[in-house]
């Protein structure tokens, strides 16, 4: 990773701006920021690797909720979530099944609710669980030229290619050229990243 100070350094050069005359370090932060944020999400929607993080918590006997912000403080999408014990999935279900299903095994549904910060479960065992959880975690866009780049700078250049040219075409407000821009910037995540993804393969079972 690299600090935001140091990318701004290198895009200096290739906006003919070294002297700092034209753009200010905290108009490049901006651009930055947004960068960031939406490399984000196209990080999650094509489910690239390096940016899931994996964590555990433990249910409470008998309680049929966690509180999301405390069990894991940097949530921000499901990917999936199964017991511990025994490996079997936990299936998330939205507000109109988990309230519709009567009858099942305890852990075996869950629904987030987001508004009030919980994983709700339809039946918890009687004693403490380990639930796995896979999943995106929030992405802080950097307060500050000294704050650090995201996701172990793998995608530094990427961002600084964006920021480099949405800053070239800044004046013009082409609305096209920003849904062009942001195209070849997943392009670009895609053809580096994709490749590393798990793909899920049937296999044959007996004969």
């Amino acid at each position: 990773m690299a600090l935001i100070s140091a990318l701004i350094s290198e895009l200096r050069v290739e906006l003919a701006d070294e002297a700092s005359t034209r753009w200010s370090d905290a108009t490049l932060l901006l651009v930055f920021k947004k960068a960031i944020r939406r490399a984000n999400r196209i990080l999650q929607r094509n489910g690239i690797q390096f940016a899931k993080k994996h964590a555990t918590f433990t249910t409470t006997a008998n309680v049929a909720y966690v509180t999301l912000s405390t069990v894991i403080t940097d949530f921000d999408v499901m990917i999936c979530m199964t017991r511990d014990d025994d490996k079997t999935a936990i299936t998330i279900i939205d507000e109109r099944e988990y309230d519709s299903i009567v009858d099942t095994d305890a852990l075996a549904f869950a629904y987030i609710d987001y508004g009030n910060d919980r994983i709700y479960f339809k039946d918890t065992e009687s004693s403490a669980e380990v639930v796995n959880v896979h999943y995106y975690p929030t992405v802080t866009a950097p307060t500050a030229v000294s704050s650090s780049t995201p996701w172990a700078g793998r995608i530094d250049d990427i961002l600084m290619e964006y920021v480099a040219i949405r800053m070239k075409n800044i004046d013009e407000m082409d609305v096209t050229f920003d849904r062009s821009l942001m195209q070849d910037m997943e392009n670009q995540i895609l053809l580096a990243y994709q490749p590393n993804s798990c793909i899920m393969s049937e296999t044959r079972g007996w004969l």
